[in-house]
């Protein structure tokens, strides 16, 4: 868009906050429908109970040196605030990142208007496209700081972008460093979001009347925002590797591992969220086309050129890492404002040459953005069943499908981890696979077969050489542990009313223990903890 569009397409701020009401109506909806917490999040509320007791951020007390099981130091932090207060962690989770993902979408239109000149219709669109994306209406809550990591990238875009004359390096630098500290592979989109801005600015001097006046301006900021950054990063790295012996966390070696089999799933990854999320393939396609109109006629790159290269780095970094195994495509968060913004642009200038095709335009493709939602596709289901990523998880499931298993089984681990809390000891120890619920309510030494929390996994295997699940590539059997001599074998719940009979047959094992759980507390009536020695 050129400046003279932006003047005139300017909305009254009264207007803006009505548009961004609006929508968020539409965004708490959607988050309500998928209000959950993952599995994973309580390998980190774990983390942050033992920070809050003093125990440091450790998952098994007493390990030296720790493991860093972790990607989230400042989430971990935070919420050890809250565990220090004593308020129940996962309601604080979810309340704080829907904040975030109010400040994300009140940001995102903000920047729409004030940068991009998107008027009424366009932003309508834009917050609608966010606030229908089953990707943020999933990963709002979750108990991960999805939403605080994709806001934190969007305000340090905003510090480079809002205004050229006037970038806040300080600023870019803070929020720069958030995003580093929210999660471990937060440098990639930094490094990202500071090449394309320099970029940027080396193609605009070319056209402005003063040049020197323009570099005077920009590189001083860039200079800033890059010394906050490494500062703040070697001071990190010092801490982590002072306290964990290692400059990665344990999860990066647990979980990433290129190969070419890794980027086939990941490719796969990308273009199965493409065939659920039609409307972000079309975006992020008219994104590419005016990218390249821009470099073409002006050859600069602007604000609007910039939230594509952004949207495109976020799909490769999930290409390049081999995706995740978690629904409704968690790894494309942060790509969902600058696809937004795109989508606003798009409906805008389709509404520019017809207002019917315009709404007719928007109104289809905001239905197939939010249709997942109900389990409904606009792809054929031979096409997204092609394109399964999941590789060891048995028969394809829709995302939604998939959520729902996630949400039940995080769910049959906290009953499992709060049946261990009340008939076993802290001191006795188990192996485990999920060690996120029952690791976080029983307090138990958790031998984690994954590998994330214990280090002698790694260095025992290498990742898997065939087909496997985002996140899984690494897997030892229980007995790996022998060693160790734990506890438990394992742990699991009777079935919601199992016969007499059929527990009975179950306690014949000389190696099974049956522990009867209360009616209250969500067990529900006759069910047990079955544990099985080692």
């Amino acid at each position: 868009m050129n400046r003279s569009s932006i003047s005139s397409a300017l909305v009254p701020r009264r207007e803006l906050l009505w548009i961004f009401l609006g929508t968020s109506v539409v965004l708490g909806a959607l988050v309500a429908r998928f209000n959950f917490v993952s599995d994973d999040a309580f390998i980190l509320f774990r983390y942050s109970k033992n920070f809050a007791e003093g125990l440091g951020l450790v998952y098994n007390p007493g390990t030296n040196p720790p493991v860093e099981g972790y990607s989230e130091f400042l989430w971990a932090v935070l919420l050890g605030g809250v565990e220090k207060l004593g308020l129940e962690i996962t309601f604080w989770a979810r309340l704080l990142t829907i904040v975030g993902s109010l400040g994300l979408l009140f940001h995102m239109l903000a920047f729409g208007a004030d940068k991009l000149g998107l008027g009424r219709a366009g932003l309508v669109a834009a917050g609608l496209f966010l606030g229908t994306n089953p990707t943020v209406g999933v990963w709002t809550t979750g108990g991960l700081s999805s939403s605080l990591f994709a806001l934190s990238i969007f305000l340090c875009f905003r510090a480079l972008f809002d205004d050229p004359s006037k970038p806040r390096g300080w600023s870019a630098g803070f929020w720069g460093t958030a995003t580093c500290l929210f999660r471990a592979d937060g440098p990639f989109w930094i490094v990202v979001l500071l090449f394309v801005a320099l970029v940027a600015q080396l193609l605009a001097r070319r056209s402005v009347q003063s040049p020197e006046r323009s570099a005077a301006v920009f590189f001083p900021a860039f200079l800033r925002a890059c010394l906050v950054l490494i500062a703040a990063g070697a001071i990190f790295i010092a801490w982590r590797i002072n306290t964990y012996g290692d400059y990665l966390p344990n999860t990066a070696r647990a979980k990433v591992g290129m190969s070419a089999l890794s980027l086939e799933r990941g490719a796969k990854y990308l273009l199965h969220y493409w065939a659920v999320l039609p409307a972000a393939l079309i975006t992020f396609g008219y994104g590419l086309v005016y990218l390249l109109a821009s470099l073409w006629r002006r050859g600069r790159i602007d604000a609007m050129g910039a939230a594509f290269l952004m949207a495109a780095a976020t799909f490769c970094y999930s290409i390049i890492v081999g995706g995740d195994f978690m629904a409704m495509g968690r790894f494309f968060l942060p790509a969902i404002p600058f696809l937004a913004l795109l989508f606003g642009a798009m409906v805008q200038r389709i509404q520019a040459a017809s207002k019917n095709v315009g709404l007719v335009a928007a109104a289809i493709l905001v239905a197939s953005n939010v249709a997942p939602a109900a389990d409904v596709y606009f792809s054929p289901a031979s096409l997204r069943e092609s394109l399964a990523f999941r590789w060891s998880s048995g028969n394809y499931t829709s995302e939604l499908k998939f959520w729902e298993g996630m949400r039940r089984r995080s769910n049959e681990w906290s009953l499992i981890g709060k049946g261990l809390a009340l008939h076993r000891s802290s001191e006795e120890s188990i192996t485990l696979g999920p060690i996120g619920a029952v690791g976080y309510y029983s307090g138990m030494k958790i031998y984690d077969l994954y590998g994330l929390t214990n280090k002698e996994v790694l260095e025992a295997s290498t990742p898997a050489t065939s087909r496997s699940t985002p996140g899984h590539d690494r897997m030892v059997d229980p007995s790996f542990f022998d060693r160790f001599e734990p506890t438990w074998r394992s742990a699991k719940l009777s079935w919601p009313g199992a016969s007499k009979g059929g527990i009975a047959q179950i306690a014949e094992n000389p190696k099974v223990e049956l522990f009867p759980l209360p009616e209250e507390g969500g067990f529900g009536p006759g069910r047990f903890l079955i544990l099985e020695r080692w």
